[in-house]
């Protein structure tokens, strides 16, 4: 079996074929995919997800998987598959719909990586596209690994050593840093989640930059959707500098945003990729499953330093 990289844009990501997921891997293609993988921080597996077992078996190559911590979006024959769907007559008790850029859309998610609110760091996910959307619907990466290298070196000099606070925050209108300026929610009284339910998310601190383990190099970590300030600096001073680095890692000239096919899967990277959904207007379905690899840099914490960072509880409380 020959294995082919081909890149999907100039900035990031690789689509890999020559690959069958149909029967089990062999110890030297898992090895190429996880090389793959972090070289290049997104992986295309264009339409090879054409069930639920060839999802879990790629998934098993990048490490132990979790399940969703939300336990109603857990697919009831696999915990670890989260259904992710959206159907105009079967509104989700986690969505909120937006107008971003003059469009009404649901399933809109700006620029993040996953669980910057809590301590831990998940190592990465995988999402299939069982039924894509009619229009729209594409998914965005950026890779801050670049980012970080594009910044100058007065720049790069400023932020080392500094850490951002995070704090767990539904609401996208808020004044998000480097979020569209346009953005409004639609029915903006309704809950961003469903009644009868609370959030049980202390603050957290994460680096500003780490390093990526495997080559050295300086990632980027900022996550736009849920960060707050920087820690021990005045707030004017703080929000400047967030809208600055915002502003430079959301730069749509380095993103690649993938238009899914039937069965297509992504992998990426969440230590060093941060990832953006396009959504879908209001009257397109579309259905994802999702599976998400544990993992933690191991340099997050409670704000709270008297909380341990291993005490994780349940992130969104039924």
């Amino acid at each position: 079996m020959t294995i082919v990289r081909t890149r999907l844009s100039p900035h990031l990501g690789v689509e890999l074929t020559g690959i069958d997921l149909s029967q089990e891997l062999t110890a030297a293609t898992r090895q190429a995919i996880l090389d793959a993988w972090i070289d290049a921080g997104v992986l295309l597996f264009r339409g090879l997800g054409t069930s639920p077992e060839t999802h879990m078996r790629l998934s098993e190559v990048f490490g132990e998987l979790e399940p969703a911590a939300t336990a109603s979006l857990n697919d009831p024959n696999n915990p670890y598959l989260m259904n992710l769907s959206y159907y105009p007559d079967k509104p989700g008790a986690y969505q909120k719909h937006y107008t971003v850029q003059g469009i009404d859309r649901a399933g809109w998610l700006g620029w993040h990586w996953d669980q910057s609110f809590m301590p831990t760091i998940v190592r990465g996910a995988i999402l299939r596209m069982v039924e894509p959307a009619a229009r729209m619907g594409e998914t965005g990466f950026i890779d801050a690994v670049a980012a970080y290298d594009r910044l100058t070196d007065a720049q790069k000099a400023r932020i080392d050593g500094l850490e951002v606070v995070y704090e767990f925050n539904p609401d996208f209108t808020s004044g998000q840093f480097g979020f569209p300026k346009d953005i409004c929610a639609i029915d903006a009284d309704l809950p961003a989640i469903g009644p009868g339910h609370k959030f049980d998310f202390p603050p957290v601190v994460h680096p500003l930059v780490i390093t990526q383990h495997e080559t050295g190099r300086k990632v980027l970590k900022l996550s736009p959707m849920h960060a707050r300030y920087v820690l021990g600096m005045g707030r004017d001073e703080s929000d400047a500098l967030l809208e600055e680095i915002a502003e430079h890692l959301v730069d749509p000239r380095y993103a690649y945003f993938h238009a899914w096919g039937r069965d297509d899967m992504i992998v990426w990277d969440n230590w060093r990729v941060i990832h953006s959904a396009n959504g879908v207007p209001l009257e397109c379905a579309r259905y994802a499953q999702r599976t998400t690899i544990m993992g933690d840099y191991k340099v997050g914490r409670y704000l709270d330093a008297t909380r341990s960072s291993n005490d994780i509880g349940r992130r969104i409380v039924d």
